[in-house]
């Protein structure tokens, strides 16, 4: 009544309830001349300190000030008796009602959101604020993914329409409308059933979140070295908050999600010499780190940090004070088989400010390596089952480059031995996109070291450090080497998309195929007279041969979708994935000679770039199978999570 607001605010009843029992008020609020000493014992915690009743508010009034004068004549006014009356009661109100609600808890309740067969999710789970939906995306085969809301009272999820391609959905403060990324740009979509509409913001080229601000404003990350961009959520200019420039600043800033009061923002920012999470302050531009060593935080209300550990199979929490931050430490697990995608770090995780989480099951680390015949047998590698998401083999097939987490790896077959090439560790660098050189004494990859994807180069046997290859504005990922040391590179660009670049012996970069459509995943054939590729501009993905470097011949080599083509041994034939199996075809000059056939089901292996190679004889895939577990096919819902986590983040503090 003094100061003209609440002594605890919060957004939600339990955030009001926590503060009267953790916080102080801000005592330096109160007009000059304030009882403060008499207001500090209604208030006082402690109930052997604090005042019982109105008379013993009295007594305190009359008695000497000896520290904190005040006129005593004020408060025998009735009606100030009366308020302070009232104040005292409801503050009894307030601590009785969070003591009832405490003790027992609610009891807390789980659900498990399957998804049809065939099915997977493609990226994080988001439960709006209010605990009521969870919106998801999901693809079956290689069909674009689609964006989906299930209401948490309903049996069903229904698809969003117009949502193809979509990513990373988040919700409005009211819960009224879903945002997500796709096909390189955000867009919003009333949860009313509405079509999306498209946001006038930045080109997204690597998604890496996107928040909703109470003051109806979007914070998202739209690239690796862009930083955190604000744009109004009804349209308009966007506003550049963060910029990573090395350093101290990192090389990039990702993962944004707003704090309750909408004045701060939690994001993750990488870097080798900074790496953690930090809260950037709207106000004055600063950001400090909270929870150092970690990337990928997930807030949850009422304070809560959640992020995975360094082996991607379980969840650890942190206390966490938003509205006062300060350095903390997750040591405690409290999910396990929370999925992941590794390069990326965030956990799947979702946490409403109603104290309701939801998230994707999984284990990214159940993957092992495979030789598969063509009929769809399989033969283990190694006994080996870790996080592979990536593999290529040498032109003589003694050996192939390997993605395990961040970094690459040389596996020779016949020794069984492996020579590690980058060392990232915990900086959340990356290494990916591995293409060997035709003499293979060479592995050339992308790594985003420099803050955007850029090429480099480095010797097989891991002799001598990698060098740069190449660097250009936007992010580049190595395809294939022809026979005389041509390389073609996917470049992502923001408003052409993925285009196909040639980067000749010489250094010099042109272009090959760049279009309003999406090309990537070129290879060469083995005589590097033919280029195959996948384009979405049929409106679905296809496989494409082109010849080299005339760009004469086109030949549609798919007739119901493809994705990912690799040529056999004797470059007579592609092998690709369509749908739920893997496929071959005969590629002659002329054209392809037969329809293509099915040859086995592709579901029990990770598809994605680089993730299978075809054996010189062609008689084998090396194939990186996804163990059972490792596959995300289903939404975890817990109901009353926090109540829980708030009773048990005191023990741990202690």
């Amino acid at each position: 009544m003094l100061t003209g607001r609440m002594a605890f605010g919060g957004e939600t009843i339990t955030d009001v309830m926590a503060a009267v029992i953790t916080r102080e008020p801000d005592w330096t609020a109160l007009p000059k001349g304030s009882p403060t000493r008499l207001l500090r014992r209604c208030l006082e915690k402690d109930p052997k300190r604090r005042l019982r009743d109105i008379g013993d508010a009295f007594a305190e009034a009359e008695a000497p000030a000896s520290t904190a004068p005040f006129h005593v004549s004020l408060w025998r006014q009735p009606l100030v008796a009366a308020l302070l009356l009232m104040a005292i009661i409801s503050s009894s109100i307030a601590l009785y009602l969070w003591t009832r609600s405490s003790s027992p808890l609610k009891a807390v309740s789980c659900l498990v959101i399957p998804l049809p067969p065939g099915q997977e999710l493609t990226s994080y789970p988001a439960i709006s604020p209010d605990g009521q939906l969870v919106a998801y995306t999901a693809t079956h085969g290689t069909e674009e993914p689609r964006l989906y809301l299930r209401d948490l009272n309903s049996y069903d999820a229904r698809p969003v329409s117009g949502s193809q391609g979509a990513s990373q959905p988040f919700f409005s403060p009211d819960s009224q409308w879903v945002a997500f990324f796709a096909r390189g740009q955000l867009f919003k979509a009333a949860v009313a059933g509405e079509p999306p509409i498209k946001l006038p913001a930045a080109a997204c080229a690597t998604l890496l979140g996107g928040t909703w601000n109470i003051d109806d404003t979007i914070i998202f990350t739209p690239g690796m070295g862009s930083g955190l961009l604000q744009v109004p959520a009804a349209g308009g200019p966007t506003e550049i908050l963060t910029k990573p420039e090395g350093g101290a600043d990192g090389h990039a800033h990702a993962w944004p999600q707003a704090l309750p009061g909408g004045r701060s923002v939690l994001f993750t920012v990488w870097g080798k010499g900074t790496y953690g999470n930090a809260v950037l302050s709207l106000e004055t531009r600063r950001w400090q780190l909270v929870l150092p060593g970690h990337g990928g935080a997930v807030f949850g209300s009422p304070g809560f940090l959640f992020v995975g550990d360094d082996e991607g199979t379980g969840l650890k929490v942190a206390a966490f004070d938003p509205v006062r931050p300060a350095p903390t430490t997750a040591q405690n697990f409290v999910l396990i088989d929370v999925y992941g995608f590794e390069d990326l770090e965030r956990p799947w995780l979702s946490v409403s400010k109603t104290g309701t989480a939801a998230y994707a099951m999984g284990n990214p680390g159940k993957r092992s390596l495979v030789w598969v015949d063509l009929e769809g047998g399989m033969q283990s590698v190694s006994e080996q089952q870790t996080q592979f998401s990536g593999v290529t083999i040498a032109p003589d097939g003694s050996r192939a480059a390997i993605k395990q987490g961040y970094d690459l790896w040389v596996y020779d077959f016949q020794r069984g031995t492996q020579i590690r090439l980058t060392f990232h560790g915990n900086t959340q660098e990356s290494s990916s996109s591995q293409v060997w050189s035709r003499d293979g004494k060479r592995v050339i990859f992308a790594s985003n070291g420099g803050g955007n994807w850029d090429i480099y180069s480095q010797p097989a046997d891991g002799s001598r450090p990698a060098e740069l290859l190449l660097r250009r504005q936007f992010d580049q990922f190595p395809a294939s080497m022809a026979p005389d040391g041509s390389l073609v590179f996917a470049e992502a660009h923001p408003t052409t998309g993925e285009d196909l670049w040639i980067l000749s012996p010489d250094g010099k970069a042109s272009p090959w195929r760049v279009t309003q459509f999406n090309e990537s995943n070129a290879v060469f054939s083995p005589d590097g007279h033919w280029l195959a590729y996948d384009s979405d501009e049929s409106g679905r993905y296809e496989i494409y041969v082109q010849a080299y470097p005339s760009g004469e011949k086109r030949l549609v080599v798919s007739t119901r979708g493809g994705y990912l083509p690799r040529w056999s041994g004797d470059g007579k034939g592609l092998f690709y994935f369509a749908g739920d199996a893997v496929m071959s075809a005969v590629v002659r000059p002329g054209g392809p000679t037969a329809p293509p056939r099915r040859l086995f089901d592709r579901s029990p292996f990770l598809v994605g770039y680089n993730t299978y190679d075809v054996s010189r004889d062609g008689k084998h895939l090396l194939m990186i199978r996804r163990d059972p577990g490792s596959v995300p096919r289903q939404i975890n819902v817990i109901q009353n999570w926090s109540e829980e986590l708030n009773r048990l983040i005191p023990a741990w503090k202690k």
